[in-house]
């Protein structure tokens, strides 16, 4: 037992109550430790789980959250990476982009509904990358929310829950991904 045995406890208790608000869209298959796998093919894709990156900070854990998916597609010949950034002031107006020098990204950047999202939900990294040897997109998100925060001094302990649209946005963006992806 560790000294963060119970910290990390309750984080992996608040990874399990955020990844149970998407129970509307579709239901835990499977729950490990720090990994919690969904039905992913009731929403159309492969696979899909959420899980914590832990940082250690001093006298301190940062648990970011992630969702992790996958799509199948065998349409592109090599490995790619498209990443999605913000352009704009820090605080105005943001604008997402999808950078890559390949044509899927500018296929992304137009598509109105997946701009709509990502101004929506504020990505801390959202991030597809093509496996030809998987022949499939590895999609990870880390949303602005689901993270879990600790500290020692200052006492503060964090933690947020999606709102009903966010959970609505991030299914319907994995979605639109694979609607994309397969066009």
């Amino acid at each position: 037992m560790g000294i963060y045995s119970i910290i990390d406890n309750r984080a992996w208790n608040s990874l399990k109550l955020v990844t149970d608000q998407f129970n509307a869209f579709t239901t835990v298959t499977r729950t490990d430790i720090n990994r919690i796998e969904l039905d992913a093919e009731k929403i159309g894709i492969k696979t899909m789980y959420s899980s914590y990156k832990v940082m250690n900070k001093w006298m301190g854990r940062v648990y970011i959250f992630k969702w992790h998916c996958f799509i199948e597609d065998s349409a592109s010949p090599h490995n790619q990476t498209i990443k999605l950034q913000y352009r704009g002031k820090l605080f105005g107006e943001k604008i997402p982009e999808f950078t890559s020098k390949h044509e899927l990204a500018t296929k992304l950047n137009k598509d109105a509904e997946i701009m709509k999202i990502c101004k929506a939900i504020d990505f801390e990294k959202l991030e597809l990358s093509y496996s030809k040897r998987d022949n499939g997109w590895n999609i990870e998100i880390w949303p602005n929310y689901g993270d879990f925060i600790w500290m020692l001094i200052p006492p503060v302990r964090y933690f947020r829950k999606p709102n009903d649209v966010e959970i609505q946005q991030t299914i319907q963006l994995v979605q639109r991904f694979r609607d994309v992806f397969t066009s």
